[in-house]
C-alpha cells in the first residue's frame, strides 16, 4: 500500500512532466520551421527528457510509490504527460505564427 506522500510526490512528478512536456512541444513548435519536425521532437526528445527525470527520481532517489510494472510507470510519467502536454499545447495556445512580436528588446 502506498503511503499519503508517496501518491503526493506522484501527482507532482505527474503534474512536472505534464509542464515540461507543454514547454518543450511549444518550443519545438516556435523553433523549427517545419511541422513534422516538431512533431518528430515531440515525439522522441520529450519521452527521452522525461524518461531521464522518472528514472532520477524514482531509480535513484527511490522516490514515489512502487507502481508494480515498467510499463505501468511508462505509460503513467511519460506517455500521459506527453500526450497531456502535446494537446494543451496545440489545442489551447495560439499558434506560433499568430503571436505579435516586438520589433526591438529596448
Amino acid at each position: 500500500m502506498a503511503s499519503v506522500l508517496s501518491v503526493a510526490f506522484l501527482l507532482v512528478v505527474l503534474a512536472a512532466h505534464t509542464l515540461v512536456a507543454a514547454v518543450l512541444t511549444r518550443y519545438f513548435r516556435i523553433a523549427l520551421d517545419t511541422r513534422g519536425g516538431a512533431a518528430v521532437f515531440t515525439a522522441t526528445a520529450i519521452p527521452i527528457v522525461l524518461l531521464a527525470s522518472t528514472y532520477l527520481f524514482s531509480g535513484l532517489l527511490s522516490l514515489g510509490p512502487e507502481l508494480g510494472s515498467p510499463a505501468v510507470v511508462l505509460t503513467l510519467l511519460v506517455a500521459v504527460p506527453v500526450g497531456i502536454g502535446a494537446l494543451v499545447d496545440v489545442l489551447y495556445v495560439p499558434p506560433p505564427e499568430t503571436v505579435d512580436l516586438p520589433e526591438s528588446w529596448e
